[in-house]
């Protein structure tokens, strides 16, 4: 699981970049009963596969991870707190737009740091758009933890925290300009993935195994069909798997994605004077529970 902690990114000029936007800078202190306050600037970070941004709540990070072609948004969640395992967690998102609160499955995984959990959440289009343009969010886990592993669930929520975001027209215009450099230096041309002379080969037939199935999804009989973006390097490895249509199911997800990060070995692309070059590839994963 990867954190969306202080990464260094990389664009496509080949230089580390993190932009501080003082401009969408607001002061305010932290109280125990209102939304949590900003305590530092956005921080926008070009990786060499992706764009994200975060900001510092006090003791809790909130990061957007929009997907290269736009189609889904990583939503990320730093903060104090202890897991045993990674859990997958039914979700609600609340915003300040007066709408239906979004329903979704989470992630929750521990990080390097000690003391610190993260909770990720994948959301389509329609529900990243209506959060990019909230100036307020409240997330809320459905599910409880159980405080060791010889105890019985507690009764309080996993986690619940609300976030005073305040305007993000300035974050979404520099977003948006960081993906369409990341784009350019994939090939992609409005919006559509590149299409090299020569494909690459990426062969997933019987990569992922029975016993890969998530225990969560397992327990709740849950199955689904998730398509993603695999980014292929010059050596035909996977640099990044990007989630563009999600099944639903968290847990689901980031198995895939995780399985085929961790075993897929194919042969990259090819430009047409057949020098290997960075590629994507499309695949879709349905995972189904079959009674024998």
């Amino acid at each position: 699981m990867r954190e969306l902690g202080p990464l260094w990114g990389v664009t496509r000029h080949g230089q580390p970049v993190v932009r501080p936007w003082g401009s969408l800078v607001s002061s305010g202190g932290q109280a125990a009963s209102a939304p949590l306050q900003p305590t530092d600037k956005w921080h926008l970070f070009y990786e060499e596969s992706s764009c994200s941004a975060e900001r510092r709540f006090g003791d809790y990070v909130l990061g957007f991870q929009p997907s290269p072609l736009g189609k889904t948004m990583r939503l990320v969640i730093l903060g104090p707190g202890r897991i045993l395992r990674t859990r997958q967690l039914d979700s609600l998102i609340e915003l300040s737009d007066g709408g239906s609160a979004i329903k979704a499955s989470s992630l929750v995984y521990g990080t390097s740091k000690k003391g610190l959990r993260g909770i990720t959440t994948v959301l389509p289009l329609a529900e990243a758009e209506r959060v990019s343009r909230s100036n307020w969010l409240r997330m809320s886990t459905l599910g409880t933890a159980p405080k060791s592993k010889r105890t019985m669930p507690s009764a309080e929520p996993y986690f619940t925290a609300e976030f005073a975001i305040g305007s993000t027209v300035a974050l979404s215009r520099e977003l948006g300009k960081c993906l369409a450099d990341l784009q350019s230096h994939w090939g992609m041309v409005d919006g559509e993935l590149p299409n090299p002379a020569t494909p690459p080969q990426l062969p997933l037939q019987g990569l992922i195994q029975p016993d890969d199935y998530p225990d969560d999804a397992m327990t709740a009989n849950q199955g689904g069909t998730t398509r993603y973006m695999l980014m292929l390097d010059e050596k035909g490895s996977v640099l990044d798997c990007v989630i563009q249509e999600t099944s639903g199911v968290a847990s689901i997800d980031g198995m895939g994605c995780q399985v085929i990060k961790e075993r897929a070995k194919g042969k990259p692309a090819l430009d047409a004077a057949g020098k290997p070059i960075k590629s994507t590839y499309v695949a879709t994963v349905t995972w189904a529970i079959v009674d024998r």
